[in-house]
């Protein structure tokens, strides 16, 4: 209870006095950075396009006046537009009578301004803009990793602290779209996802979804998450390097012409030269993978375990990188090119000592992109736009198990588990809208691609001459037609009418996935929501149990076939009411999914389920949030409740319905910062529950058919028993200033200050057994057929939370 009192304590005690009249005074000082500072002195939030304020440098000294009178010296001195549309919410504009092109959707139709932060806005649609350029500072954390900062809103979280196994709403990491300027990626991690794998100096903005989702995003059933790296053309060249304590990073914005603009982007990690604090504690959440594990009773199950692993007995080897560049061409105010490439590789080489044998794991990772976009400006009022991309994905795992099998006292290669996954996916897309009238908008668009994917799996034990391959080739050619109808009601409301129309060639199927988006402000202060839709999903991850030791991951991703891989469809309703005020926001959403096509392998059970059986999940929830800003102080505080059931009628000994496997009844999490002159603070606490699971009924020790010992286990109600709660504290500091005319940053994190390590998944290695191969046949039976054999419990593999982990930064900018 100490923590928690200290937690409330801290967060509820900084409160600050706004000033009436202040001092500006400002020599060749980047707008974005006045702008900056403007919001973070007083109580108001200021929202532009990047490409609106970028290279505008302000030049004044002004003594004793109002911010609202010092923006009317700001729009004399830029020649920009800032109106003001709350008295907390100002908007900047370029001049109407300026020659700047303005497309269709330049600027978002933001109606929340720092929503839940600096930098992270919510727009009219429902969706969230992530900004980095004006992102605060967040707790834990050391900058600006897109996947890590948009877990601070409500409804989107990981169950294992990672920040690629992001679940939206009650959906799976694998039911998410993620875009990188227009890639489609399907894998977004380092070091088994504990990292991203998105550069932050890479990622300039980003579009989220949690629901309400344009007609235009397809092949997927839960969130959208936007990436991009920018559209800007410096007029002088941009650069930066930063180091902390996993890798080392760098980027360079250029101008090659007045046209023509270049992006650079490159990290690697250095942990294959030298290991950190930081490092240390990530080796050693992934690889500690024992624990104490009971039965119902409380009793101690006496069982294999891997408690020999030590940093003495184990080695490991990981190292990623990544590079990305962009080509931007403007020729003219009627086009904008652009091309863009990615490549990022993971590799894992990991050995372990214990008893007698000798365990040897590696995982290879990459992914592989290129994308070209082109949009066009017919008019003023119609503008088209064409994407062309390539992704690709290779994963590669490999498990070696070494032993003596044959009794000499030499060690064998006693088994070899390969798993082994490849996608390419290569599409077109092409859009045009139309402005039909001042406040209505036409959107239509064509999408054609094509997925090619492979999946082997083996298992070879060289000892005794035997190999097991099993190889699966797919493939899926998607065409889709999508159209939407939009009326803006400027700061009233906005309408938005769509559907989606596909034919997958996997499926042979055509399925239509209509949307409907309404928002409506029924006073200055409260607006009303609601977001109606249905989509589909021709891809997912399975789960492997029997083909690897599940020591490292074990995801493979497999085409739909409607046979024994099912399309993946849900029909979703979300609605709620914002509260925006000054320096309060209260934002209240209900939802509620229904998700058919799962499958026993596509959602993780803790105990190994030996058919592949199909089911359905209800998905009901609240995600609340309450912000407050006063002055250079922010509070915020997110709540979501979850009520997940799944259904799966064939499996027996099972309840009509039980809570999913990613049923989190509750999480709450309260952050707050706090800025200083140069110094920024930030902590945070978040609580959850417990993740279910499947308890130990009993558990015996008999003699199999070698007349070994073996443990006999027998399951309770599927995910009728939950893993204790989950609590961490986190903060974050950091400190600019220049070494000569240069930019600097300092940051220190620390994660889990009070090094609280509980249990976040727990998965059982259990199987019937022939009896030739150690089997134990159920008593007046003869163990002919697997029914009739005992479960054979061999391990528990438990995942457990990250210790106290600090990191340290520091960058440079020019």
């Amino acid at each position: 209870m100490k923590h928690y009192f200290f937690v409330l304590v801290f967060f509820f005690s900084m409160t600050i006095v706004a000033q009436q009249k202040q001092d500006f005074k400002y020599s060749q000082t980047p707008l974005s950075q006045v702008l900056k500072e403007i919001q973070e002195k007083n109580d108001v939030s200021i929202s532009f396009a990047s490409d609106v304020i970028e290279d505008i440098l302000v030049t004044v000294d002004i003594r004793q006046v109002t911010w609202i009178e010092f923006l009317s010296v700001l729009e004399s001195e830029t020649g920009l537009i800032f109106e003001k549309i709350s008295d907390s919410q100002i908007i900047v504009t370029p001049n109407s009578d300026s020659n700047t092109l303005i497309p269709i959707e330049a600027l978002d139709d933001v109606i929340i301004l720092g929503y839940v932060t600096n930098g992270i806005d919510k727009n009219k649609d429902g969706s969230i803009a992530v900004d980095t350029e004006r992102l605060g500072i967040l707790p834990g954390m050391v900058n600006t990793d897109i996947a890590q900062s948009i877990q601070l809103i409500p409804g989107i979280s990981t169950l294992d602290e990672s920040a690629t196994g992001i679940q939206v709403r009650g959906g799976s990491p694998d039911q998410n779209l993620i875009l990188y300027d227009n890639i489609k990626l399907f894998n977004t991690g380092y070091f088994y996802g504990m990292f991203s794998l998105f550069n932050p100096f890479a990622t300039q903005k980003a579009t989220i979804y949690r629901s309400g989702t344009s007609a235009s995003y397809g092949d997927r059933i839960s969130g959208i998450i936007d990436i991009s790296s920018g559209h800007k053309i410096y007029e002088n060249t941009k650069g930066g390097l930063e180091v902390d304590g996993l890798s080392i990073n760098g980027y360079l914005k250029t101008a090659l012409s007045s046209k023509i603009g270049l992006y650079l982007f490159a990290r690697r990690s250095y942990s294959d030269l030298l290991e950190t604090p930081t490092y240390t504690s990530y080796v050693d959440k992934i690889f500690t993978n024992f624990g104490i594990a009971r039965d119902v009773n409380g009793t101690i199950l006496e069982l294999e375990t891997d408690d020999d692993f030590s940093p003495e007995t184990s080695n490991n080897t990981f190292n990623f990188a990544d590079v990305s560049t962009k080509l931007i061409i403007k020729p003219n105010d009627k086009n904008d090119i652009e091309f863009s490439a990615l490549y990022t590789r993971n590799r894992l080489d990991f050995d372990f000592k214990g008893g007698d044998e000798v365990i040897v794991d590696s995982l290879i990772t990459q992914n592989k992109g290129l994308s070209f976009n082109w949009k066009h400006n017919t008019s003023e009022k119609q503008q088209e736009e064409l994407t062309v991309y390539f992704s690709e994905y290779n994963s590669y795992y490999q498990n070696d198990e070494i032993k003596d099998e044959t009794g000499d006292g030499i060690l064998d290669l006693s088994e070899v588990n390969i798993r082994e996954n490849n996608i390419t996916d290569i599409g077109v897309n092409f859009t045009s809208v139309t402005q039909i009238a001042a406040s209505q908008k036409l959107t239509l668009g064509y999408q054609l691609s094509y997925t090619d994917l492979d999946v082997t799996i083996s298992k070879e034990e060289p000892v005794e001459s035997e190999k097991e391959v099993l190889v699966q080739d797919d493939n899926n050619l998607k065409n889709a037609l999508f159209g939407e109808y939009t009326i803006d009601l400027n700061n009233k409301g906005l309408i938005n009418a769509g559907v989606r129309f596909s034919h997958y060639s996997s499926l042979n199927e055509f399925l239509i996935e209509p949307r409907i988006n309404f928002e409506y402000a029924l006073s200055k202060r409260l607006r009303s929501k609601i977001a109606i839709e249905r989509r589909n999903q021709p891809i997912s991850q399975l789960i492997e149990f029997n083909h690897t030791e599940l020591r490292l991951e074990n995801n493979l991703w497999r085409l739909s076939d409607d046979e024994q891989y099912p399309l993946l469809s849900s029909n979703q309703i979300s609605g709620g009411l914002l509260y925006s005020h000054k320096s309060l926001n209260i934002d209240i959403d209900f939802y509620y999914k229904e998700l058919k096509g799962l499958t026993t392998f596509t959602n993780g059970f803790s105990n190994p389920l030996e058919n592949l059986e199909q089911g359905e999940s209800t998905i009901k929830g609240i995600d609340v949030l309450l912000k407050y800003k006063r002055n250079n102080y922010k509070v915020w505080l997110g709540y979501t409740f979850n009520d997940i059931t799944f259904q799966f009628p064939n499996l027996e000994d099972t309840p009509s319905k039980f809570n999913g496997n990613n049923d989190i009844t509750h999480q709450f999490r309260i952050s707050n910062s706090f800025k200083l002159n140069n110094w920024q603070f930030a902590l945070g606490w978040q609580i959850r529950t417990g993740k279910p699971i499947t308890p130990v009924n009993s558990y015996t020790i008999e003699i199999d058919a070698d007349g070994e010992n073996a443990g006999v286990v027998n399951f309770g109600a599927i995910n009728s028993d939950r893993l204790p709660s989950f609590h961490r504290l986190d903060a974050s500091v950091l400190y600019d200033f220049k070494i000569k005319k240069t930019d600097a940053q300092l940051g220190i994190s620390f994660l889990n200050i009070y090094n609280r390590i509980k249990p976040l998944n727990l998965i059982y290695k259990a199987e019937r057994k022939p009896l030739d191969d150690g089997g134990i046949a159920v008593e007046g039976t003869t163990g002919a057929t697997p029914e009739e054999r005992e479960i054979i419990l061999e391990q528990v593999i438990q995942r457990f939370s990250l210790g106290f982990t600090p990191n340290i930064s520091f960058k440079l900018f020019f």
